[in-house]
């Protein structure tokens, strides 16, 4: 291929290839300097472009088909929510009436069912609710959700191999244990 048909990433591509590299299944290619690097960021923004590209083009193409599925089931669900209201009405005359009573009815294509709910509780304001349950002695109607706090022990304690100690015993905390920090790294492709 001639340097005349190659775009600019082409180029810098190709010229800034490092000697040691065959393939991205080479497992054994290492990068030994800031040349290097910069060549193998760039191979993996144009491989990261390229997954983008993909994505945004079918997302187009998802977007299209669900207006296309909306305009198509719009007409649908009106009749759907039509005819389960008027099968519930039904049903619930049916279930009202003495020599009938029947809670479900069942047809060939589909069932109609009914159950009695039982009344629920529901805490519109929570802090109203604590302060009058603590204030008239009911404990027993608020739950405490209790768990380790992770941030201010790893502040205070002491760690012998894998072991937390209590700097004030000495003792070996039951029910944790010292996992070891590390670096990590972290590769971003500029937009």
């Amino acid at each position: 291929m001639s340097d005349e048909t190659l775009d600019l990433g082409e180029y810098l591509d190709d010229a800034g290839k490092p000697a040691g590299f065959t393939n991205t299944e080479d497992t054994t290619f290492a990068i030994n300097n800031d040349d290097e690097a910069l060549w193998a960021m760039r191979r993996l923004a144009v491989a990261q472009r390229r997954i983008d590209e993909v994505k945004r083009l079918a997302q187009i193409e998802l977007d299209r088909i669900n207006l296309w599925v909306s305009d198509k089931s719009r007409s649908s669900e009106h009749e759907i929510e039509y005819f389960e209201r008027v099968l519930g009405d039904y049903l619930l005359r049916v279930r009202d009436n003495e020599l009938d009573g029947r809670k479900k009815l069942d047809f060939p294509d589909g069932t109609i069912s009914s159950r009695v709910s039982p009344p629920k509780v529901s805490v519109e304001d929570a802090e109203a609710f604590l302060a009058w349950a603590e204030a008239n002695g009911h404990d027993e109607w608020v739950r405490v959700k209790r768990e380790a706090d992770v941030a201010t022990i790893k502040k205070v304690v002491d760690f012998s191999g894998d072991s937390v100690i209590d700097p004030v015993t000495g003792e070996v905390v039951a029910g944790l244990s010292h996992v070891e920090g590390g670096v990590t790294v972290s590769v971003k492709v500029s937009n």
